[in-house]
C-alpha cells in the first residue's frame, strides 16, 4: 500500500549534509532541521510534531505492508499532486493514488487504509 502524505515540511538554511553528520557526531550543537524547526512559531512546530508522530506510529503498525512519503506542497511534485487530488488544506493523505482524507481524521484515514 502506497501513502503520500502532502503536508508543509518545515526547512531553514544550514549545513550541508556531510557537515551536518560531523557536526552531531562532533556534538558541537543541535541538528540543523532541529535549529530550522524552532525558528517557526509553537502552532506549525506541534503540526510538525503530531504529523511525524502518525507517520512514525503508521510506519510501526502496519511495516513493510506501506509505503509512506511525505510531500512538500511547495515542492513541484507537491504542486502537481495538489492540482491533481484537489487539495487545499494540509496535512491531505492520498491512499494507493486514489482516496484522499484531508486533515486530521485518523478514523477517516483508517477506514481509507482498510479499504481495498
Amino acid at each position: 500500500m502506497c501513502l503520500e502524505v502532502i503536508a508543509p515540511t518545515f526547512q531553514g538554511l544550514g549545513m550541508c549534509t556531510a557537515c551536518e553528520l560531523v557536526a552531531a557526531e562532533a556534538a558541537l550543537e543541535e541538528r540543523t532541521a532541529e535549529r530550522a524547526l524552532a525558528e517557526y512559531p509553537q502552532e506549525w512546530q506541534d503540526e510538525v510534531h503530531r504529523l511525524t508522530d502518525w507517520v512514525y506510529d503508521l510506519a510501526e503498525r502496519y511495516g513493510e505492508g506501506i509505503l509512506i512519503k511525505v510531500i512538500d506542497p511547495q515542492s513541484p511534485k507537491g504542486l502537481i499532486m495538489s492540482l491533481r487530488h484537489r487539495v487545499r488544506r494540509y496535512p491531505s493523505w492520498i491512499v494507493n493514488g486514489k482516496i484522499r482524507v484531508v486533515g486530521w481524521d485518523r478514523q477517516a484515514l483508517e477506514a481509507a487504509l482498510q479499504s481495498p
